[in-house]
């Protein structure tokens, strides 16, 4: 299985990561993520889409119903349920779904920091975000555009964890450069707000 291949929603990843969790504590020891996705995909993930599925179908005929209860009290008699699916669907379906797999929505908290440091993020700055990593009960993921390696692709995008220290100098991240950080857990807020005020404590 190439877990490059294979694009997260944050939903999945945030199955992907209660998973982790709890595969962490059977075997005692951290388990990377990657291992999670592989074994994940490999065991649960069909019986996981399938149970979405059907939790999101009823929680968005919930959705039509309040729909065609208001519009019925505008307009003075029932609406009927197909009407009210079809206006509920035209205007409202999209941002429903987009909000339900938003990043905030299944747990994630983001940020966006430019590096001031004028040496980039070399082996101090790496491995103070790596530490700041270790330090929180959260887990830590950077991205930034068009980084070669990566632990996971997520909305199209490729995340590594930031507590790979090697992996990280390998990004080659210089002064100027927009990363972005992503966290769950938690304290993964704490975690963000120590990174932001460790890179901008490296301003010149």
């Amino acid at each position: 299985m190439n877990i490059g291949e294979i694009d997260l929603s944050p939903a999945e990843l945030k199955a992907i990561q209660d998973h982790k969790y709890f595969l962490s504590k059977t075997h005692n020891q951290e388990v990377s993520i990657e291992e999670a996705i592989v074994d994940f995909l490999n065991r649960y993930a069909e019986d996981w889409k399938r149970e979405k599925l059907r939790r999101d179908n009823l929680e968005q005929l919930n959705e039509i119903e309040k729909h065609k209860y208001f519009r019925s009290i505008e307009e003075g008699k029932d609406v009927g349920r197909t009407r009210a699916a079809e206006e509920w669907c035209a205007a409202y379906a999209r941002i429903w779904r987009a909000e339900r797999e938003s990043l905030e929505r299944n747990g994630f908290r983001q940020i966006q920091v430019s590096v001031k440091d004028p040496n980039g993020l070399h082996m101090r700055p790496t491995s103070a975000l790596a530490s700041i990593a270790t330090e929180y009960d959260c887990d830590v993921y950077v991205h930034k555009t068009g980084m070669p390696y990566y632990n996971f692709v997520l909305q199209g995008k490729p995340y590594m964890n930031v507590k790979s220290i090697l992996l990280m100098l390998s990004l080659g991240i210089i002064r100027g450069d927009k990363i972005e950080f992503i966290a769950t857990g938690a304290q993964a807020q704490e975690a963000l707000d120590a990174i932001t005020k460790e890179l901008e404590s490296r301003a010149p």
